[in-house]
């Protein structure tokens, strides 16, 4: 049996692999408005348009399926394997200590927004599949690294690609952790309409409360803006407020007759806000305790039932069981004097829990309100004793040294759209999860060590493949 260093064969390429993940990052692929041939706006499909150059370059067959999706093949026999990655990121948010579009390094991090997700590792991917193609490999089954370019919001990439062509059954996506995930929750995502409500009695009137630009990411920054009242007392007691709660920061600023409020939480994955600080809900528990004159139903639900209960438990949705636990996030939350409130909420639940068992909970709480509640995916599960967890996990173990284990999370992946698809990769135990965050960054020696991983994964599932 041939014995290779894929490591070193790696870090002797190491430089080429990162002008190739450079390519990728120095596109803002956040989603954007539709404009003529670009449906996702003109980044994604800018995206798109450098991973298939970059396949061409390499001498493998792409598939143009136009802007939204593409998908580069190797071998022409076969049971197809699929690799899915995507080239969209969330938004930039704040924070940031440099341009988030310009790759910097640092501490040997390489830093810009989607260096970890899912840029980075997608290269990683398609780099192993170069490395094999260039030693000479024959594969004996079909590669398919799948590329879409809205995986961050409707998966409108993939849903294309499926009314075209078939999803292979098998298949792994370097878009979350190692060791193997083999197990995603549920998710479902509830929007509650708040008209405008002017018959409080009070001091000050809430002109406009925005925070937030998607329901799977934990808000990191949230203003308002009043009428009304005084300037000093709003500011002694928001200062006030910032001293008993040391985990956020903000500031109160006057324009003409108004006061704005901003405060600052820290961002973070919806599907592990345990892990941010929802500055949403930190500003509206704020504004809940003050003689505010509307949007109390608002502020009530934002500032008390949707405070701190990252489990959903003030809603009576809390769940535990061996393979996980609810998690619920408030991601956007917005109110206009004039039109009223909007809060859009993402929950992830274990396969122990059912969604109208969920929806049946929100729907008695908040029987007066105006729900939409829209169940997105059912749990995925593929066993940890098929053939191909067993041997990513021993490819894992051999490259690392470290024990290998599956795992079941809380975000969604593509790995869900496959009967037998798991997340492998790429966040390391040991290394920092900055996945939406300001000052997203990976190790570049984790980049090095990824790309051997996924190369001798390719090796022995479609270069040995019986």
């Amino acid at each position: 049996m041939e014995t290779i260093n894929w490591k070193n064969v790696v870090e002797d390429r190491k430089e080429d692999l990162l002008n190739d993940i450079e390519r990728l990052l120095r596109i803002n692929s956040v989603k954007g408005d539709p404009v003529d041939g670009a449906p996702l706006g003109e980044g994604p499909k800018q995206a798109i348009d450098e991973i298939k150059k970059m396949g061409y370059e390499a001498g493998f067959k792409v598939n143009d399926y136009g802007p939204l999706v593409t998908r580069i093949d190797w071998g022409e026999t076969g049971e197809p394997f699929g690799v899915l990655g995507h080239v969209d990121v969330v938004p930039v948010g704040t924070g940031w200590n440099s341009n988030p579009f310009e790759p910097t390094y640092k501490d040997g991090k390489l830093i810009a927004r989607g260096s970890l997700d899912d840029k980075g590792p997608l290269v990683c991917a398609f780099f192993a599949m170069k490395l094999l193609k260039e030693r000479g490999y024959i594969p004996k089954r079909k590669l398919q690294l799948i590329v879409g370019s809205d995986e961050e919001t409707n998966w409108e990439c993939l849903n294309y690609y499926k009314t075209i062509e078939k999803l292979p059954n098998e298949g792994f996506v370097p878009d979350a952790y190692f060791p193997v995930v083999n197990g995603e929750k549920g998710i479902i995502h509830f929007t509650i309409e708040e008209g405008k409500d002017d018959s409080q009695t009070g001091i000050y009137y809430l002109v406009e409360f925005k925070s937030g630009t998607k329901e799977n990411m934990v808000p990191g920054l949230a203003e308002a803006r009043l009428k009304g009242g005084s300037e000093s007392d709003i500011t002694d007691s928001f200062q006030r407020f910032l001293v008993e709660h040391p985990n956020v920061s903000g500031q109160v600023d006057q324009n003409d007759e108004e006061l704005k409020i901003t405060l600052y939480g820290k961002s973070a994955h919806g599907s592990t806000p345990s892990k941010g600080v929802n500055a949403a809900t930190y500003l509206a528990k704020f504004l809940s305790q003050h003689p505010v004159k509307n949007g109390k139903s608002f502020l009530n639900h934002m500032g008390e039932s949707f405070h701190e209960t990252t489990d959903g438990k003030n809603l009576g949705i809390n769940h535990q069981s061996e393979i996980g636990e609810l998690t619920f996030n408030v991601g956007i939350a917005n109110y206009d004097c004039s039109s009223g409130g909007r809060i859009v909420t993402d929950i992830r639940f274990p396969f122990s829990q059912s969604s109208s068992e969920i929806k049946s909970h929100l729907e008695k709480y908040f029987e007066d309100e105006v729900l939409n509640i829209v169940v997105k995916k059912d749990p995925h599960f593929v066993s940890s004793d098929t053939m191909l967890v067993k041997t990513l996990l021993k490819i894992y173990e051999s490259q690392t040294g470290d024990k290998g284990y599956t795992k079941v999370i809380g975000g969604s992946t593509y790995a869900s759209l496959l009967s037998e698809g798991v997340a492998f990769g790429a966040l390391f135990p040991s290394t920092e999860d900055t996945m939406h965050q300001a000052n997203e960054f990976i190790p570049v020696n984790d980049l090095v060590l990824i790309t051997a991983i996924y190369a001798q994964a390719l090796f022995e599932l479609i270069c040995k493949a019986e």
